[in-house]
């Protein structure tokens, strides 16, 4: 007999548990929406093309990382995968560049730069405008004298 008064309060107490942990488990539609728009907020991307050669385009980019102090996390010229990564200043607390850099069919080069803060709490710099600024200076016909 008293096994069968323990049993129930036990049966009781495991049934309740794994209410709680289904309940725990469940994904909140509204939260996962916020959360999209937050990294959607803080993600800046942009594109442009070039009518100049992969490879020159290619070199100018890692010239800008290196004179804006960007760590290379990643570089592979064949694929088209450009990944950096700046550290901690007054105003960040750290940005992701990811570049992608392919060739397209009119013989143009595309570019694409996304960047975002490592945390949302900081306010990067407009890495799009920096890197696209530098690579057209580096890229731009010059005109003799």
């Amino acid at each position: 007999m008293s096994r069968r008064r323990n049993a129930l309060p036990r049966a009781t107490a495991v049934a309740l548990l794994s209410v709680v942990m289904v309940g725990c488990g469940t994904p909140d539609p509204e939260r996962a929406a916020r959360e999209k728009e937050n990294v959607q907020r803080t993600e800046r991307a942009a594109a442009r093309l070039y009518k100049r050669p992969y490879e020159t385009i290619w070199t100018a980019l890692l010239a800008s990382a290196a004179e804006r102090k960007l760590n290379v996390v990643e570089a592979d010229a064949k694929t088209g995968v450009l990944e950096l990564r700046h550290g901690v200043s007054a105003t960040s607390v750290g940005e992701r560049i990811d570049i992608r850099v392919s060739r397209t069919v009119d013989a143009a080069v595309r570019v694409e730069i996304r960047s975002r803060p490592l945390l949302s709490l900081s306010s990067p710099p407009d890495w799009q405008r920096l890197l696209f600024g530098d690579l057209e200076q580096k890229v731009a016909p010059r005109r003799d004298p």
